[in-house]
């Protein structure tokens, strides 16, 4: 029964995303919904791309082994889809504005749009691979099913999640998905809360220290935690990309702020559900921490069910991924360069066709890195997706008609080189963020301020 339910999930939001193929028509509906979403389209996408694994089992694994710590993922999740509202939702109202590196290009020039995008593909084509790794860890645990079947499955539904209604389709699995996952969250908690006196229990159990300790691990650390996340989001062409979905700005920007209205409580019941399972299950792997209990605590069908939202979450957060990553290579790189005349059926063509591609290349990928550690793929994609974009981007943005083009192509390969090498030279990864973010700083603020000319007219 536990099983049949998960399935029968996995199935209906598989034709869910098939159903999408209905609303396209263009290349545009098939990247953007054709700027057509009100608040319940936008929200939906933002919640099926921003909400993953890592959201609901990452974040229970580390409440598992640290307590409230592990929350300032999920409050980086919430500060960051603010910052989407108040800063990518008047990009509505501009004409082609469908990609990050396009608004660097118009800024920097042809060179800065053609790095950012490669750059900023190769960092997301890093962070799918980490997703479909721990989805496929989860298919072998629960379903007991080889390593190879269950990256056919992940994959399969990967694709099949937007290679036929795009960002429609991705827009009604996010549907289902929001649905599904703040219903799990619900009567997770209410089970937790008032059937298992979970609350009590944990305020009984634990010490004050590590346990409800915000920053056990270092002010430095657990803050750096929460800005990596903000940073990380805010330079990913996906979450932009849903965001300029909406009809006019004001819908952008409220459907940005009610997803981190909706995205806090899931971490609160997580890091709950994290520590619950220390008290009564303190020999088990951590990341089983919140699958366990689903299938421990809940109705055989309501666990099952769980149990497909979470995969579901993993899957369309990958597939999010994916349609950004097709979008920039169509609309980047392949009309931009190579075929300028391209016509709206062809891209549209090639839409599908990248989608499979990136599909067969993250089997290839995880088949052969099937061991890794999934933190590691995602701060390797961080490096390339926060250091080349976050401060070009902020700075084209606030101002665009006061900087020299040729500082945002340096500061797009100088970002991301200089982490490289400070991970190279042996230093931490994850600081390897800051250092790459400080060299952007540099080579923007030397190359724009040298002969004091931040305010002059390129």
């Amino acid at each position: 029964m536990f099983i049949w339910s998960a399935l029968v999930t996995l199935i209906i939001t598989g034709i869910a995303g098939y159903l999408g193929k209905l609303k396209v028509n263009t290349s545009k509906d098939f990247i953007t919904g054709g700027n057509k979403l009100g608040v319940l389209g936008v929200t939906s996408m933002l919640m099926g791309s921003i909400i993953g694994g890592a959201s609901t089992v990452g974040t229970a694994q580390m409440a598992y082994n640290r307590g409230i710590g592990a929350i300032w993922f999920i409050l980086g999740l919430s500060i960051s889809s603010i910052f989407l509202g108040l800063m990518y939702a008047k990009q509505v109202e501009q004409e082609n504005h469908e990609t990050i590196p396009h608004i660097l290009g118009q800024t920097y020039g042809k060179k800065a749009r053609t790095a950012a995008s490669l750059l900023l593909s190769g960092g997301i084509f890093i962070h799918i691979n980490g997703q479909v790794i721990a989805v496929i860890a989860l298919f072998t645990a629960i379903f007991g099913l080889s390593t190879f079947l269950s990256a056919v499955i992940v994959i399969g539904l990967l694709v099949v999640y937007v290679i036929f209604g795009g960002f429609w389709g991705g827009t009604l699995v996010g549907s289902v998905k929001t649905v599904l996952l703040y219903s799990t969250s619900l009567i997770s908690g209410y089970i937790l809360f008032f059937h298992l006196k979970g609350g009590s229990e944990i305020l009984a159990y634990f010490p004050k220290e590590p346990w409800f300790n915000l920053f056990s691990s270092g002010i430095a650390n657990d803050l750096a935690s929460g800005i990596a996340t903000v940073v990380g989001v805010l330079s990913t062409q996906t979450y932009f990309q849903a965001v300029i979905a909406g009809r006019n700005s004001k819908v952008s920007r409220n459907s940005a702020f009610l997803t981190a209205f909706l995205v806090f409580p899931i971490g609160i019941v997580c890091t709950s559900i994290g520590m619950y399972m220390r008290i009564h299950y303190p020999n088990i792997v951590p990341s089983e921490a919140f699958p366990l209990f689903l299938q421990n605590h809940l109705h055989p069908v309501i666990g099952g069910i769980s149990i497909a939202t979470i995969l579901i979450s993993s899957i369309a957060t990958g597939a999010g991924l994916a349609l950004g990553m097709a979008t920039m290579f169509v609309r980047d790189v392949y009309k931009e360069i190579i075929h300028p005349q391209a016509g709206d059926k062809l891209q549209l063509y090639l839409l599908r066709l990248s989608i499979v591609v990136i599909g067969f290349m993250t089997f290839g990928i995880v088949m052969k890195n099937q061991d890794s550690m999934v933190l590691d793929w995602g701060f390797l994609s961080m490096i390339f997706r926060a250091t080349p974009i976050f401060l070009p981007l902020t700075a084209a943005m606030f101002f665009k008609n006061r900087l020299k083009a040729e500082s945002g192509i340096y500061a797009i390969i100088g970002g991301p080189a200089a982490s490289i090498l400070w991970i190279l030279l042996g230093y931490g990864k994850i600081t390897s963020l800051y250092i790459g973010l400080g060299a952007g700083f540099i080579i923007l603020a030397g190359m724009n301020l040298r002969y004091g000319e931040l305010g002059k007219q390129r």
